[in-house]
């Protein structure tokens, strides 16, 4: 399944160079649909991102084959636990 996160610049940075999502926190969520994160996540208003504006700038995509290590938190979301060690595979920026 592919799926989507949008993140900052930092953020991108240190995926990019280590090839996969950087966990510094224990979860993190992500899409599989693409629509939902250019129209709500992106908007500048999703999660205080008015306050932050360039919170969301950087669009990636992924692979990942264990999806039972995901938990769907909505029809658009989707929660990874990095203690479950989920296999994500950066597939690369989305323009």
């Amino acid at each position: 399944m592919v799926i989507y996160r949008a993140m900052c610049e930092i953020e991108y940075k240190r995926t990019i160079s280590n090839g996969r999502p950087d966990f510094n926190k224990r979860f993190k969520w992500f899409s599989h649909n693409l629509d939902f994160i250019k129209s709500r996540v992106q908007d500048g208003c999703f999660n205080n991102s008015k306050h932050e504006p360039d919170r969301y700038t950087r669009l990636l995509a992924f692979k990942i084959d264990d999806s039972d290590k995901s938990y769907f938190i909505s029809k658009n979301e989707i929660q990874f636990d990095r203690r479950k060690n989920p296999k994500i595979i950066l597939i690369g920026e989305v323009k």
